[in-house]
């Protein structure tokens, strides 16, 4: 300093002690400043995306301080300033002043200014939706057929609900795009038993299946007989008629000593009409008549059953009767006459 002094002159030394101390790494200007500086910084903090994603959304941070910011740490979680353990395994985000997160959650932010001076803010990530929705079916007996009713829910909303015959399980699969969109009536009917399957999309593309089986025609064969005589009905898988037509899964009955036979079922009231074929067994079957009574009220008498002619069908509203009662009579009072009760269902 002595040799600038005699070589350039007391001019010279002047500008370099000044330049060093506005120009320097730790000025005194800067040092007086923080010195001075009681205030905490101001922090705002927003999110990138306000809407709901899938994916992730970025915390930003925007932070001022007149002495200037030191240093700006996220963690996730509620984080409070003591808690000096936690702050360490933060994430040191003061140049890049945003931190990239993947979950739903309360986040941390701490920002410390050159004087020292902390503020701690806090920011709830809320929609980040990468959950399925929730759907559930439900089935009730209507007119025409049988209802299936759909609740669906997610945190995003629900932006389609479709449904396809079939047990699909792959809520992504290409048939979904023939399915039958119900988003708006969230219900529909079938009249064919099997498996259904519904599709819900929440509106950020999250996707889930739920599938359900209906019966909407109820085979007669398939139930059992409220007062059961295996002695004069039997459950046939294959059988033939007088005239050799085949039916499959079909009931033969069998006239007792008085030349009659009953059928009682309990359907509690599920469905409102009976439908099938009646004939008779053999080529020697003598003649008959059927009647079918709904809550012991008869509601329907067939015209006679010839072993010669070809079988009588039959279509009966029974008023969704809890009771029916089936009854077959040999018009000669014949002992074991046989007779097949086949194609036979139940429904609304």
């Amino acid at each position: 300093m002595r040799q600038i002094f005699k070589r350039f002159g007391a001019g010279m030394l002047a500008v370099i002690l000044l330049f060093g101390v506005v120009f320097g790494p730790e000025s005194s200007t800067t040092v007086e400043a923080a010195k001075k500086d009681k205030t905490k910084p101001n922090v705002v903090l927003y999110l990138n995306k306000t809407g709901y994603t899938r994916g992730s959304v970025y915390i930003q941070v925007q932070a001022k301080d007149k002495s200037g910011i030191k240093s700006i740490l996220i963690k996730k979680g509620k984080i409070t300033k003591s808690a000096a353990r936690y702050w360490k395994k933060a994430n040191n985000i003061t140049r890049a002043k945003k931190k990239k997160v993947t979950s739903n959650a309360a986040y941390s932010v701490k920002v410390t200014d050159k004087a020292g001076n902390v503020t701690i803010k806090r920011i709830s990530v809320t929609n980040i939706d990468k959950k399925k929705p929730t759907v559930k079916l439900s089935q009730s007996v209507v007119s025409g057929g049988v209802q299936i009713s759909v609740s669906a829910s997610d945190a995003s909303g629900i932006k389609s609900v479709k449904w396809i015959k079939g047990a699909i399980s792959d809520a992504s699969s290409a048939k979904f795009n023939q399915a039958s969109n119900i988003t708006k009536t969230r219900k529909f009917i079938v009249t064919q038993n099997g498996y259904y399957t519904v599709q819900a999309v929440d509106r950020v593309g999250n996707k889930s299946v739920a599938q359900i089986y209906v019966v909407a025609k109820q085979a007669l064969y398939d139930l059992d007989e409220y007062y059961r005589d295996e002695t004069y009905h039997e459950k046939e898988t294959t059988v033939k008629d007088s005239l050799g037509r085949s039916y499959t899964n079909a009931l033969r009955v069998s006239t007792d000593v008085d030349g009659k036979t009953e059928l009682t079922y309990f359907l509690n009231g599920l469905y409102q009409y009976i439908e099938g074929d009646i004939a008779c067994a053999g080529s020697k079957t003598e003649d008959a008549v059927m009647q079918i009574y709904a809550d012991d009220v008869l509601v329907y008498t067939s015209e006679t059953i010839t072993a010669t002619q070809e079988y009588k069908h039959f279509k009966v509203d029974i008023g969704n009767a809890r009771f029916i009662k089936i009854k077959i009579t040999d018009v000669y009072m014949g002992w074991w006459e046989e007779y097949i009760l086949g194609n036979c269902y139940l429904y609304n």
